[in-house]
């Protein structure tokens, strides 16, 4: 399958977001905090020319945390017709590199229960118990420590 993954604006992952994960809501409630944040960085995984999966990282340190290396990931998602294909190991490899590039400490991300697995692959960890956000199902944070 042919895919390229490159920088694309907060706009453009609006209405993956909420397909994606977020379908209760309208695309134009699905702005994060730090979207629009110099530091913060979106990437698209585009196959065959179409928006296949998105992922952002924002510099930002978790609670508890006041380290200015710490990064977050959020709204990672890729659609139906490219899971399983590899291509979200793909994403998350795109988002390490660059964090790596900016001499990140910790990594983390607030992670569907359904998800952990897929983050347990890249060396992260659970880090305390199941939580559930606003309604959108079982989530823990997961953290990795470069």
């Amino acid at each position: 399958m042919e895919f390229n993954i490159k920088k694309i604006s907060a706009d453009e992952t609006r209405d993956l977001r909420q397909l994606t994960l977020r379908p209760h809501q309208k695309s134009d409630q699905l702005i994060y905090n730090g979207d629009y944040d110099p530091e913060t960085v979106h990437f698209g995984l585009f196959c065959n020319e179409k928006l296949s999966g998105i992922a952002s990282i924002y510099n930002e340190p978790m609670k508890g945390e006041g380290n200015k290396y710490s990064w977050r990931l959020r709204g990672m998602a890729t659609t139906e017709e490219v899971r399983g294909k590899g291509l979200g190991k793909e994403l998350m490899n795109k988002c390490l590199n660059h964090i790596k590039s900016k001499q990140a400490k910790l990594f983390w991300c607030n992670a569907r229960l359904t998800a952990e697995g897929f983050y347990e692959r890249f060396g992260m960890k659970r880090n305390g118990e199941v939580f559930i956000p606003e309604d959108l199902g079982e989530h823990v944070v997961m953290i990795l420590k470069l």
